[in-house]
């Protein structure tokens, strides 16, 4: 047990250390101005306050559409295997119909990602955790876009709730609300609500796939940042080795009106 958990640990720090190394890699043609820079002008521009009223109207309808669904219990109850693929039985590839065996499952993961046509990088850090139907998320993503004068820096914070419904032995729906916060190196702030929905498969040994669509309203201390709408996006395949989940995939960030951010992503998952 003891040279497991050792086994682990290493693995979660060379992997960090593999997604910190690039953050500091400098690109030979700088732009003037960046995509940050997009991001700041539009904080300065002029409000949409309806936008954001309007997102938590249709928001608030879709959950109440999927509340009664996610809380339906589908047979004998719901639990998991201590990590995807753990049993040698055929079916068992993870989401399990009897409760009896570990009701909850949590994962750590980090990954680098690499902006399509800028000088943008960053890095993503997550807990994910579920027991039974109910889940819980946090996250932190750091984006770094050097420049000819100077560098730009954004930060994206975030912390959910929701369902996690089984949909087979090798798949559940994830569903819910989070709350979103945005930070410029200007130090300017934004929050607002976020509604998520993704999937996640675990089809055939040691495979695994995801998907995830969110959208938040943000708003901020000024009345400019009223409306802003962010939209994020990702897909992402997985080889699962024991507990360790080596990962690629792509994201999409879209910031207001007129900033997306897309690229790879490169990273791994530690279940436990």
């Amino acid at each position: 047990m003891r040279s497991t958990r050792l086994a682990i640990a290493a693995a979660w720090l060379v992997c960090a250390a593999a997604l910190a190394a690039p953050l500091a890699a400098q690109e030979d043609e700088r732009p003037r101005r960046g995509k940050i820079d997009e991001v700041e002008r539009e904080a300065s521009g002029e409000s949409d306050s309806w936008g954001i009223f309007q997102f938590l109207y249709d928001a608030g309808r879709v959950v109440a559409h999927l509340v009664p669904w996610l809380t339906e219990d589908l047979g004998p109850g719901q639990g998991y295997l201590a990590y995807p693929y753990q049993d040698p039985r055929a079916l068992e590839h993870f989401v399990l119909t009897d409760v009896r065996s570990h009701r909850g499952f949590g994962n750590l993961s980090g990954w680098y990602y690499r902006d399509d046509g800028s000088t943008l990088r960053g890095a993503h850090f997550a807990y994910e955790g579920a027991r039974s139907v109910v889940g819980v998320s946090v996250e932190y993503d750091y984006f770094r876009e050097p420049k000819l004068a100077e560098t730009d820096y954004l930060h994206l914070g975030r912390l959910g709730v929701g369902g996690v419904t089984r949909l087979s032995h090798a798949a559940f729906l994830r569903s819910g609300l989070a709350l979103r916060g945005m930070a410029l190196d200007d130090r300017r702030l934004a929050l607002g609500p976020e509604f998520e929905i993704g999937a996640q498969f675990f089809p055939l040994r040691p495979l695994a796939f995801d998907g995830t669509f969110r959208i938040a309203g943000l708003s901020g201390a000024g009345a400019s940042w009223l409306g802003t709408v962010l939209v994020d996006a990702s897909a992402g395949a997985g080889v699962l080795v024991g507990r360790v989940e080596v990962r690629g995939g792509y994201r999409t960030l879209v910031i207001g009106s007129g900033t997306t951010l897309a690229g790879p992503t490169l990273g791994a998952r530690i279940w436990f």
